[in-house]
């Protein structure tokens, strides 16, 4: 394994912090608005429909690799697979 190993064998949980570092950024640059304004949707203190959806895809991006999944687009997948 590259990265450090842990007792139980979990390395991914101590990824996440490097993997989250930057979200409100690129989040922002994609949108077209101010990092600070992506912080205040996702703390509840602001409402946008574009900002909220960035957030859960960039999320579900961010949780697939810590998983050990490259593919973000997984629960995508699975949901067309369903229909």
């Amino acid at each position: 394994m590259n990265s450090v190993s842990r007792k139980n064998g979990n390395t991914a949980l101590y990824n996440l912090p490097s993997l989250y570092r930057g979200m409100y950024n690129r989040i922002a640059a994609k949108i077209g608005c101010d990092p600070s304004y992506v912080s205040r949707v996702a703390r509840g203190e602001r409402r946008s429909n574009e900002v909220a959806k960035a957030l859960q895809v960039e999320i579900q991006k961010t949780w697939a690799l810590a998983n050990g999944n490259g593919n973000s687009n997984h629960s995508e997948t699975r949901a067309r697979k369903g229909r």
